[in-house]
């Protein structure tokens, strides 16, 4: 390698660096950097040991070998957030691992320069929010994006040796996916698996030994490490207790997640729950979450729920039977709901980018809609510079990528209308994957494409070039200007819910001996803007002495610690007692009749009596403090 090589490589090196760090500064400098909602600040608590008083690697979301580590992390050095700047260094590492390829694969300064221009574009108007807003589920699907533009745009080598070695990178984001959120992981899959049967159908001769042992390798090793990770996972929550907890885990999911609750009113339905031993008041917590205050809410309880809403499933009644499993909707609800998806993109895309209400009119289907706007525009691209030009065979080849990335596409949009989960955490990373994959098999087929090498055809190709990037980047351009005053507006929303949020906090924290129970739908939402914290500001890693009634976590072997620390045994029996010094706090408009009923039903008459009550910065009061004696 020549020096003059050399340093161009250092030039590039820095000048992605310095693109990089634009573009965490451009949302750092008008925004602090949230987590999107309170499954991460839990996350964060349990790793840091802010829920148990010493940092745990049993966060249940995330697989074990990542978890520990950052466990350990924050073992060592308590005060840095470690778990917010891992989810920050996979985003941004994401943003800057493209723009690496990107410098390798394009040819000329101007080039080089328009491609991180337009990757600027796409990262910060598309997903601003995403940067800004963090989800980890979202992080997820940064990692699989990358790895499959990576696996896609990365070299052909008849090397084995070779090939294994410069897929090592798109390897380990698969990986680092599955182990941040498996179940995003295993849905972007089938674009990685399209990305590999792409890339070897377009070796010169397919089956050849070397070719074999190529992709088999690559896919072998890593199910292998997919599997090592599993098998860890599986060995550090093998103990009795984890296991019996990590199956009311899925049994509490299944239920919210995927089935529901029946109305206990129905007389069918009052027979059910009375066979199961289930009360009337005790279907109350189910429907409030507050079912930490009831340990009889096992996981038998829960699959018992869930088995008669299958079989009610079965006989065409509540909730569809498709394919052998349960679903909200049909399949032909869902073929319905997607083609009304796909039917009112462009009118709910023009109502997003003149939106009068930036926080209500530019989130949820509205930044879907744009997304998919701009993956729609990715097809169109994809034609006009890929197959159009093409003849023959190629063309045919450009054809059945589309039609194949249609299917997937396609196929998961109609499964997560099934199923009742098309929510902006899953549907986001999707279109994110989707969208990357088009950019790159536009750019592996664009440099190959051999329809443009005469003079007329060059003047063309870059007549379309300049046309598509300038309407691009006008799309981009506005989606910019939507994302920025929806994440100002809400930004402004979190600010004022998360001033409630921590006068709580500093209030529970001013009074160290007492233990508080917080309502779940209390401790969720202020306005609709949910409940967090910022990642790197008033960072306070110390241990929480409140905990909500209920949540993914509760009645697991570290709420049972946390809860032993407090010297409680079940707050079923620490709230009313007389002596405990636990209280049950829940919005100042919250109904708690449900209590004194609960209680009622045991046989205790107790009342909710005002102890205090917990003011937010402006004034208005955010919670009430109550005693159950």
């Amino acid at each position: 390698m020549t020096s003059s090589h050399t340093r161009e490589r250092l030039w590039q090196l820095c000048g992605v660096l310095a693109f990089t760090l634009l573009i965490v500064l451009i949302p750092a400098l008008r925004f602090d950097f949230y987590y999107d909602l309170n499954d991460d600040t839990v996350i964060k608590d349990i790793l840091s040991g802010a829920y148990t008083g010493s940092p745990s690697g049993y966060c249940i979301q995330m697989m074990f070998p990542l978890s520990w580590l950052i466990a350990v992390c924050y073992t060592a050095i308590p005060a840095v957030p470690w778990y917010g700047l891992f989810l920050c260094v996979c985003q941004f590492g994401a943003v800057l691992l493209i723009a690496l390829r990107l410098m390798k694969l394009m040819k000329g300064r101007i080039a080089k320069v328009m491609s991180l221009v337009f990757l600027a574009a796409v990262s910060l108007g598309l997903f601003m929010r995403e940067l800004v807003i963090i989800q980890y589920s979202v992080t997820s699907g940064f990692c699989m994006a990358c790895a499959c533009f990576l696996f896609i745009t990365g070299e052909r080598t008849q090397k084995v040796s070779l090939f294994l070695k410069k897929n090592i990178l798109p390897a380990l984001l698969v990986l680092l996916s599955f182990m941040i959120r498996s179940e995003v992981c295993l849905m972007l899959m089938p674009f990685l698996l399209l990305a590999g049967m792409v890339k070897w159908g377009g070796e010169e001769k397919i089956f050849t030994s070397k070719n074999i042992r190529k992709y088999l390798l690559l896919i072998g090793s890593t199910l292998i490490g997919m599997s090592a990770i599993l098998g860890v996972d599986k060995v550090a929550y093998s103990g009795n207790d984890w296991s019996s907890f990590r199956d009311f885990f899925d049994a509490r999911t299944k239920l919210y997640d995927f089935y529901g609750l029946l109305p206990y009113e129905e007389s069918e339905n009052e027979e059910f729950y009375a066979s199961i031993g289930l009360s009337r008041e005790s279907y109350t917590l189910l429907e409030n979450y507050n079912f930490a205050l009831d340990d009889s809410i096992d996981s038998w309880l829960l699959d018992s729920i869930s088995d008669y809403r299958k079989e009610r499933a079965r006989e065409g009644e509540d909730l569809n039977y498709t394919l052998g499993f349960v679903s909200k909707n049909s399949m032909r609800e869902a073929f319905w709901l997607y083609r009304q998806q796909l039917l009112s993109l462009a009118g709910d895309a023009r109502d997003t980018f003149f939106a009068t209400d930036a926080l209500e009119d530019y989130k949820g289907e509205g930044r879907v809609a744009v997304c998919c706007c701009a993956c729609a525009g990715a097809y169109l691209i994809y034609i006009l510079l890929c197959f159009l030009p093409q003849t023959g065979i190629k063309r045919v080849a450009v054809l059945l990528k589309i039609a194949a990335l249609l299917v997937i596409r396609s196929s998961l949009w109609i499964y997560l209308y099934m199923v009742g989960r098309a929510i902006e955490r899953v549907t986001m990373p999707l279109l994110m994957t989707e969208l990357i994959v088009l950019a790159g098999f536009t750019l592996v087929d664009f440099r190959q494409g051999e329809a443009w090498q005469d003079k007329v055809a060059d003047t063309l190709k870059k007549a379309v070039c300049v046309a598509v990037c300038g309407l691009s980047v006008l799309f981009l351009t506005a989606a910019f200007i939507g994302g920025c005053r929806s994440v100002s507006a809400e930004y402004l929303a979190r600010l004022n819910a998360d001033g409630r949020w921590q006068a709580l906090a500093q209030y529970c924290k001013g009074h160290a001996d007492n233990y508080y129970v917080i309502d779940v739908y209390s401790s969720t939402s202020y306005n609709g803007t949910p409940y967090s914290e910022k990642l790197f500001a008033n960072v306070d890693n110390s241990y929480k002495n409140y905990d909500i009634c209920g949540g993914w976590m509760a009645k697991s072997p570290l709420y049972r610690q946390k809860l032993a620390r407090a010297g409680i045994k079940d707050i079923q029996t620490a709230l009313k007692s007389g002596y405990s010094k636990t209280y049950f706090v829940a919005s100042a408009d919250k109904d708690l009749s449900w209590i004194s009923a609960y209680y009622g039903k045991r046989g205790a008459s107790v009342m909710p009596r005002f102890v205090d009550s917990i003011d937010a910065t402006d004034g208005e009061t955010a919670f009430i403090v109550y005693a159950i004696r």
